[in-house]
């Protein structure tokens, strides 16, 4: 049993070692030509932070675990508590917010008639060449850096 789950677990770690960056998959990276900007008015941020949740400074784990074994195979017992006072949240993951200052681009793809819109806080101009995640099911559409030999012409 022991051998099948070590193999197991050895085939899912390749597994996830194979699979592509996000801004390398073609099902999703695209070259794209940014066609409209749209920056939001200080009224317009002003209502968007009024109406956003109050980021929480303060948040507290605790948790406890109790393993009992049968045969002297395992016993043990776990406590773990946590305390992230007034820290930074880590916001990489965390789509960009109009209150925070984000802009909203509307791009389209090379060779298609597609229009996705995209909220970022880079600064990038109508006409720019840039490289989007679109249409994933578990990421907000967003730019990446455009490799050197990458070009929408």
């Amino acid at each position: 049993m022991k051998k099948y789950i070590a193999t197991l677990l050895l085939v899912l770690l390749a597994a996830c070692q194979n699979t592509p960056k996000l801004e390398d998959d073609p099902r999703y990276a695209k070259l794209a030509t940014v066609i409209d900007k749209h920056e939001f008015s200080e009224f317009e941020r002003k209502q968007a932070q009024a109406n956003s949740p109050a980021d929480s400074k303060v948040s507290v784990g605790v948790g406890l675990g109790v393993g009992i074994g049968g045969g002297g195979s395992f016993g043990g017992m776990m406590f773990g508590m946590g305390s992230p006072i007034n820290s930074q949240r880590d916001s990489r993951d965390e789509q960009p917010q109009i209150a925070k200052g984000a802009i909203r681009y509307t791009v389209q793809p090379l060779g298609s008639e597609e229009r996705i819109e995209v909220m970022s806080y880079l600064q990038y101009k109508v006409g720019d060449c840039v490289k989007v995640l679109a249409n994933h099911p578990s990421e907000y559409p967003r730019f990446f850096e455009l490799k050197p030999d990458e070009h929408c012409q």
